[in-house]
């Protein structure tokens, strides 16, 4: 197998931007005569008879080290929260109102409440120029262990 079919849910990012990744392909180099170069390329999902967007050369070694580390990192993903009646169950026991953190800031929001399918903060009012606006994702922080759940894809925010 030298192709995959990826989902077309992830992106990647070529000198003219972000784009879907539709498949990756590993071709074979005629001018490596000891077959120890993989050059794996990343297609959208129009290709015309060109080279990927991205392309990666890398050496056996490297590529194992890769895939270990790819392997580790979708093994070690943060685990969606736990939230029954408004609290954080973490799981390392602790149960309570978790902290609103932002990745990218430099800014903390206050969690007022969980109400459902809605979390109520207050938070930045955007009146200081010493702060940048380019927060990355949002966090329910566990006061017990200090471990960061992604809020879930159901879940927003209402700012007061």
């Amino acid at each position: 197998m030298n192709r995959i079919e990826l989902s077309g849910k992830s992106q990647g990012k070529g000198r003219n931007g972000y784009f879907q990744l539709h498949s990756v392909e590993l071709m074979n180099i005629p001018t490596d005569p000891d077959g120890q170069v993989l050059n794996i390329d990343f297609y959208p999902r129009r290709r015309v008879n060109c080279v990927g967007p991205a392309r990666l050369l890398l050496n056996v070694e490297d590529a194992t080290k890769l895939a270990q580390f790819l392997g580790e990192a979708v093994e070690s993903r943060p685990t969606v929260p736990n939230i029954e009646h408004g609290v954080l169950v973490c799981e390392c026991g602790h149960r309570g109102t978790p902290r609103l953190e932002e990745s990218g800031y430099q800014v903390s929001h206050a969690l007022v409440e969980i109400v459902g399918d809605t979390i109520i903060a207050s938070g930045w009012d955007g009146s200081s120029r010493a702060v940048s606006e380019e927060g990355d994702a949002y966090w329910l922080m566990c006061d017990g262990c200090g471990k960061l759940h992604p809020l879930p894809p159901e879940m927003h925010i209402d700012w007061r």
